[in-house]
């Protein structure tokens, strides 16, 4: 079940900057995980919401958002 992958989610251990393009409506990979570290780690990650969308088809659901949040957080590391 998810609550043991939530162990490997550890806000402390992130040391490099992270996007998430990730939504609720995904019932493979847990979301609260996901909002959780966006929230612990605002300093590193950067949570792009994807609403009505199934696990793995977050650029099906929205490939113009999708892209734009992959642009705006790599831009500023290249």
């Amino acid at each position: 079940g998810s609550g043991s992958r939530s162990g490997a989610w550890d806000p402390a251990g992130l040391s490099v900057p992270t996007l998430i393009v990730h939504g609720p409506d995904d019932r493979l990979a847990p979301w609260d995980i996901s909002s959780r570290l966006a929230e612990a780690r605002p300093d590193l990650v950067s949570l792009h919401v994807v609403r009505h969308a199934p696990h793995a088809a977050m650029w099906n659901a929205d490939p113009e958002g999708y892209e734009e949040a992959l642009r705006r957080f790599l831009t500023p590391l290249m």
